[in-house]
């Protein structure tokens, strides 16, 4: 019987509850929510640069530390701002310089 009253009670305090979060905002209703900024438009050279970046990413072959290198890049990428969105973009690009093939040239072409 003990359950059953508990049960009610705490039935009733989450339906005032809920009855007084009804004058609150109304996260679905649209016109409550602020405008959509529409993205800034790319520049052809910007355009450029990013196509050249994701063909050289699709000939790189990553090796073990790449991936979790782009891994943790991934994660960062939700909370990063303009400038920290900048340094993985040069991040990305020396990871796609020094592929497999490139640093067995280099050590190849270095002399001891």
């Amino acid at each position: 019987m003990k359950t059953l009253e508990l049960f009610n009670k705490y039935t009733d305090l989450l339906i005032e509850a809920d009855e007084l979060q009804a004058d609150e905002l109304d996260a679905t209703d649209i016109s409550e929510q602020p405008p959509i900024q529409p993205p800034t438009q790319m520049t052809s050279e910007g355009e450029r640069f990013n196509v050249e970046v994701l063909l050289k990413a699709f000939l790189h072959e990553p090796d073990e530390s790449d991936n979790s290198i782009a891994l943790q890049l991934q994660d960062d990428l939700k909370d990063a701002t303009a400038e920290d969105v900048k340094n993985m973009m040069a991040d990305i690009i020396a990871l796609l310089k020094t592929g497999p093939n490139d640093t067995k040239s280099v050590l190849d072409d270095t002399q001891v």
